[in-house]
């Protein structure tokens, strides 16, 4: 089913487009590339303990795209305006794959090249349900499932509403009993809660408030290898990094002594690493973050994620405690007045300037983590999400232009620094470096918060052999 000739028939409704999806409208490639082309993905694996009935399975699956519309919703973007169209509940594409033993493989590593292959699939933007599953058995009683959706209707904290609901119904038709969730308001109510809110936002001094503090402002751009391509030549590819356990346990401690949250220190190491890059102490770095301000919408799949651009201005800052500060005024006063992105772009265009140098790229951190953190759900005798990657092989996506980072602390206390990249603009080992230097800021700063900020970063480039750029 697509949206060419999507007409409407006695369920399909159309609804305004929420901000975030007109946003990814503009950044809209075609179905090969950009916001909606079929490879970008959003992907949850879970290990699963106990025999699986299929059937239960795949009635619990059609049981989440009855609950949330989103995941039977098309954005037809070939309109004028573009709107969104809610289909009718539809059954989910479930694969079941029966996986043989290799010798000298152990399941855990046939689990982690599982999902290397599970990220190269893809979902047509244009067809319902913009959800699939696959179930890799190594036999009766151990199996990875993945559930996979559209990036177009789902992001982070989506996906573990989705795992949570796909649980509980499970373990409903498991025990004949109807699943224990609570109500569900839809993305589609969001939207229109969104663009009746807009015009309250305009009077309450929130657009005021980003005119006065990104005035003069520049976005932080990241210098690239080469200059932008005309077209890219492939997908972006993920270099990921691991951080030990004792320099995230040391971060968050610092977060707790400076009434800070752990995502205000990441961001200050960030802020350190950006001055190391290119000599620069008033930098503005956009982040993710994940767009759930109002309670009345945890429950709801949908696209809510946002950018916001976080200024500070590191002259006169002594300590690295003195950095975290300084970062913690920024977020404070960037949550309080959050916009939609695009009111913040429209309020202040020249703030953003990344494509005006051909040899820098945007550069986005992602602020938001995963709602219910380390999940076990009941599918089965017990399924747990797989949220560590140790393999050496890059992961491969299609997302919009520039480079993003994203901080995950995992189960075992480690965090995995992912960079998503361009090769055709970034050279792995610069990523790799980049990522390494990272590491060593936020390592000897938290392990000396008070020690200027400055030395860190002096300490690093011996380390490092690499200059700042200016």
């Amino acid at each position: 089913m697509t949206d060419s000739s999507p007409g409407l028939d006695d369920e399909s409704r159309r609804y305004p487009l929420s901000f975030t999806q007109e946003w990814f409208c503009a950044l809209d490639q075609g179905d090969t590339g950009g916001a909606f082309g079929d490879r970008f993905l959003i992907l949850a694996p879970l290990r699963v303990t106990g025999p699986v009935d299929t059937a239960v399975l795949q009635g619990a699956l059609d049981d989440v795209v009855a609950r949330h519309e989103l995941l039977r919703t098309i954005v037809v973007r070939d309109d004028d305006p573009p709107y969104q169209l809610v289909r009718p509940p539809c059954p989910v594409p479930l694969e079941i794959r029966d996986v043989p033993p290799v010798t000298g493989k152990s399941r855990d590593l046939a689990a982690q090249e599982l999902i290397v292959a599970a990220q190269q699939g893809t979902i047509s933007a244009r067809e319902v349900p913009l959800l699939r599953a696959l179930l890799c058995r190594f036999d009766d009683r151990d199996s990875v499932l993945f559930v996979k959706t559209h990036h177009s209707v789902s992001d982070l904290w989506s996906l573990q509403v989705l795992i949570r609901d796909l649980g509980a119904f499970y373990a409903a038709r498991s025990g004949g009993s109807p699943a224990r969730l609570p109500a569900v308001r839809q993305y589609r109510e969001y939207s229109q809660w969104q663009k009746s809110s807009a015009a309250s936002q305009a009077d309450d001094g929130a657009p005021r408030y980003w005119r006065e503090r990104l005035h003069g402002a520049r976005e932080f751009t990241i210098p690239t290898d080469r200059v932008h391509p005309a077209s890219y030549s492939s997908p972006f590819s993920a270099h990921n990094h691991v951080i030990e356990p004792a320099v995230v346990t040391a971060a968050y401690g610092l977060a707790a002594a400076t009434r800070s949250s752990p995502f205000m220190v990441m961001l200050s190491a960030i802020y350190v690493l950006a001055h190391q890059i290119t000599g620069a102490t008033d930098l503005a770095i956009r982040a993710f973050t994940s767009g759930r301000g109002e309670p009345q919408f945890h429950d709801t799949m949908g696209l809510f994620l946002n950018l916001v651009p976080f200024r500070t201005d590191l002259s006169g800052c002594l300590s690295f405690r003195d950095v975290v500060s300084r970062a913690r005024e920024t977020c404070i006063g960037a949550y309080a007045h959050e916009l939609p992105f695009h009111a913040i772009e429209q309020a202040i265009p020249a703030f953003i300037t990344a494509r005006e140098n051909p040899r820098t790229a945007q550069f986005c951190l992602s602020d938001f983590q995963p709602q219910f953190g380390d999940l076990t759900v009941p599918i089965a005798e017990g399924a747990r999400e797989i949220r560590e990657l140790h393999l050496d092989e890059p992961e491969r996506h299609d997302v919009p232009q520039g480079m993003v980072w994203s901080l995950d602390v995992t189960p075992s206390g480690t965090m995995i620094v992912g960079v998503v990249f361009n090769i055709d603009e970034f050279d792995e080992s610069t990523v790799a470096g980049w990522a390494a230097s990272f590491h060593r800021i936020l390592a000897s700063a938290v392990a000396e918060p008070d020690r200027d900020w400055r030395a860190l970063v002096s300490a690093n480039i011996l380390l490092s052999g690499r200059r700042p750029r200016r």
